[in-house]
């Protein structure tokens, strides 16, 4: 290889359904120093023919690459990465609002009715239209659990009088149902038509994407990996990596070991996050295009924040401000390859994967100035613990600001305790806290990325 300065490492998110064909060209430059190395296991038998030599004869078996890097924790990046170690699936744009077209009977009356939050929420919600069976009633909506029920209006015969565009204002109006759902005109329909009674109808067509928009955010995008726990649907990268000035590499299958996030206040270093992993073994193949590189935001160590909660006090409710130190939280993801007879033709490389148990080990430093978490920790108390890793501002909304961040949720008491000391003036705790399951949560550790963008 060249010089250092000109290397680059990109990357592609394969399918889900076709780990190991390689994507060209890669979607995203990383921001991040890395290598993809060429590995192999050699068989050398032993021979004895008289001579002072060990061997006579070798074979390359098998052949893989392992890859690593680290950079600046990166909020752009990082939801790629957490496709491959925390949970896959999640693409980023692509959610979709729930919405079902009620047609009565007549012209002029269809209306479109659409749910404001997009997701899979979207499809509990039901609409009918109800004949109050009697004479002079008013137009009147009610929810009822997740189910708008439209009480149309009749005259003094008790005949229905309540055309589309009477129902299109009146939601406008409701201080409740207007904020769940939108109703309006199916075009070429002018509203004017009397609507009947129609049977309750669920909405239907919202998808989720684990990416949504916080209440009063206009730019605010937070993605949340909450790790699946029956089930394989970790994806993987397609790296590149090298001088494109001699020759690029490519390796197809890349799933990643471990994720590790580090924070210390004390220096002055940005928050960092380092990868590394396995792939098949890399070909001499330049990418058809590179991607340009995103100027993600830098996280600062002192804007760091910690919460610990223990008992009926939910996750993020009790802040240790003033005290923090440093952080380090390592995720492993339990991917093991699996090398199996593939004929001659083979590559010699892993074919599958599969997927260990695994947990999260949560290191944490702050100092003592009460005996608050210490008692925590000697009573082995399970906890509810948020890192925060915040950045720079994204917006101001509504009173609200939000910020770049990345934010791990781990469950489970502490598991072990290191007494230190800051800058020799006052004594720390580290803290390891070892996930264990949380059955509110459904999970024993989560991660979440909060951005100004929703496409990875």
């Amino acid at each position: 290889m060249a010089e250092l300065a000109f290397e680059y490492l990109l990357a592609g998110l394969e399918a889900a359904g076709a780990l190991g064909v390689p994507i060209d060209p890669p979607t995203r430059y990383l921001n991040m120093a890395g290598t993809v190395s060429p590995q192999r296991g050699i068989y050398r038998p032993p021979e004895s023919r008289g001579a002072l030599a060990e061997y006579y004869r070798s074979r390359v078996v098998r052949q893989w690459s392992a890859f690593e890097a680290e950079g600046g924790l990166d909020v752009y990046v990082l939801p790629m990465l957490l496709n491959a170690i925390v949970k896959g699936g999640v693409p980023g744009a692509g959610s979709a609002a729930a919405t079902v077209n009620i047609d009565p009977a007549g012209d002029n009356n269809s209306l479109a009715w659409t749910a404001l939050a997009s997701g899979t929420q979207g499809n509990l919600i039901s609409v009918e239209y109800v004949d109050p069976d009697a004479n002079s009633s008013p137009l009147d909506l009610d929810l009822v659990d997740n189910t708008l029920l439209v009480h149309l209006q009749t005259g003094v015969a008790g005949a229905i009088e309540t055309i589309a565009n009477d129902i299109i204002a009146a939601v406008a109006l409701h201080p409740t149902i207007s904020l769940l759902v939108s109703c309006a005109n199916v075009a070429p329909d002018t509203g004017v038509g009397v609507v009947t009674a129609m049977p309750e109808t669920y909405l239907a067509g919202g998808e989720s994407d684990y990416v949504t928009t916080p209440a009063n955010g206009v730019l605010t995008r937070l993605w949340t990996f909450e790790p699946t726990m029956d089930s394989d649907d970790l994806q993987a990268l397609t790296l590149y990596w090298g001088d494109p000035n001699v020759q690029a590499f490519q390796s197809a299958y890349n799933q990643i070991d471990s994720i590790t996030f580090a924070s210390d206040a004390s220096g002055e270093a940005g928050v960092t996050m380092a990868v590394a992993g396995m792939g098949k073994f890399p070909a001499k193949q330049a990418p058809a295009s590179v991607p340009a590189m995103l100027d993600a935001p830098l996280m600062a160590p002192g804007a760091m924040q910690l919460w610990i909660d223990s008992g009926v006090d939910p996750i993020g409710d009790t802040p240790v401000e003033g005290r923090v130190v440093s952080a380090e939280v390592p995720i492993p993801s339990g991917v093991v390859r699996k090398w199996l007879a593939a004929g001659p033709d083979g590559d010699l490389s892993f074919t599958k994967h599969g997927r260990g148990r695994r947990h999260i080990e949560a290191r944490i430093v702050f100092e003592v100035p009460d005996m608050t978490q210490y008692d925590l920790i000697m009573d082995h108390t399970p906890l509810k613990t948020r890192i925060r890793f915040n950045g720079p501002e994204i917006e101001t909304e509504g009173g609200t600001t939000f910020y770049h961040y990345c934010e791990v949720d781990v469950y489970g008491p502490a598991d072990a305790m290191e007494w230190g000391e800051n800058q020799g003036t006052n004594r720390t705790i580290q803290m390891t806290i070892l996930s264990e399951y949380d059955a509110d949560a459904g999970h024993d550790f989560c991660v979440r990325v909060q951005s100004d963008r929703d496409t990875l």
